[in-house]
């Protein structure tokens, strides 16, 4: 059976539905979950079958979920299908410790990074790299189905993920996204979507600002860094550190052309982001051989935009300076 026609039937025969994203939800993550509701509902779902897990918004990215739609907890046992969005890692899932006790009849997985981890057990998967977003293959694939009456929220949804993913189109940008973006445009206020994603709130400024005091410069390559002790106790786990309004913080300063950030996290590990707009750098093959070394605990993404994990195995400091330096040889080549 073609996978599309399966996914379509599988949701048509559902009743009630699970919708999960990856853990430190970015903007495409919260609009790709949001946008997947409002196409449930636009096919005539009961609302109330529809559980949005996202336990944590930070709160520059509070405002996509206008209408309160998010469960921070509580959701039930049974659902007939689970949908994974913006992740295919079954170990980067927000909640994946809540699903030990849940069980589902099927799960569909849509997403547009390239494959790493532990693969998520699904039944029907969407999985296109070459997406500048998650929302763009939910708009391939969905927005045919939508009734144009009622539809502002789902098209609203689709505008604020690709802004997002692509920061304000300076990343990853491809024709595909322009397009999905004029035809948005034709119901959602995009200049007022924009203005949205720049309003940063003071936490996010004081992080990116502390980023840009600590930034060093090698051959046109950034690295900075964040420490536990530049936290406050409510942002230790990350979940609330919105480190993607950080990174466009410092690649709009105009410092460097790629970019390394690493935060520490509670679990005494690092959190790595890396970002380039140089054509010839792969920071997902650079992340698929760091795993592959077992130098990283887990990484991947795409070839301008990658992000990983790594155990801290010396003093915070020697460790962050050991990672740049690995990044920083793996990069120039």
């Amino acid at each position: 059976m073609d996978m599309r026609k399966k996914i379509l039937d599988n949701i048509h025969q559902a009743k009630t539905f699970l919708i999960l994203t990856h853990y430190r939800p970015d903007g495409d993550a919260i609009s790709s979950s949001l946008a997947m509701f409002y196409f449930l509902v636009g096919l005539g779902k009961n609302p109330e079958d529809i559980d949005v897990y996202i336990p944590y918004i930070s709160n520059d990215l509070s405002f996509i979920d206008k209408n309160n739609i998010r469960k921070e907890n509580s959701i039930l046992d049974n659902y007939d299908l689970i949908i994974v969005v913006d992740c295919s890692d079954y170990s980067r899932i927000e909640g994946n410790d809540l699903l030990e006790g849940v069980s589902s009849q099927h799960c569909i997985v849509i997403d547009h990074h390239e494959m790493s981890g532990i693969p998520i057990e699904a039944d029907c998967s969407l999985i296109d790299a070459s997406a500048s977003s998650t929302t763009c293959i939910i708009y391939r694939e969905f927005s045919k189905y939508m009734c144009k009456q009622n539809s502002n929220d789902f098209f609203r949804c689709i505008a604020i993920g690709i802004m997002s993913d692509t920061m304000g189109l300076t990343l990853n940008v491809t024709q595909e996204c322009k397009d999905i973006l004029s035809e948005c445009e034709k119901v959602v206020d995009i200049p007022a979507i924009r203005t949205q994603l720049k309003n940063i709130d003071a936490r996010t400024q004081t992080l990116a600002k502390l980023a840009i005091e600590r930034l060093v410069l090698d051959k046109e390559i950034g690295c900075t860094y964040i420490l536990q002790k530049d936290l406050v106790p409510e942002e230790s786990s990350l979940k609330t550190v919105n480190h993607k309004s950080i990174i466009q913080q410092i690649l709009n300063s105009g410092s460097c052309k790629t970019l390394i950030l690493l935060i520490e996290n509670d679990n005494h590990e690092i959190k790595g982001s890396m970002r380039t707009t140089e054509s010839n750098i792969d920071l997902n093959a650079i992340c698929a051989d760091m795993v592959e070394r077992k130098i990283f605990i887990q990484g991947g993404g795409h070839s301008n935009s990658a992000g990983f994990k790594m155990a801290i195995s010396d003093t915070e400091m020697e460790t962050l300076n050991r990672i740049f330096k690995l990044l920083i040889t793996a990069i120039l080549g």
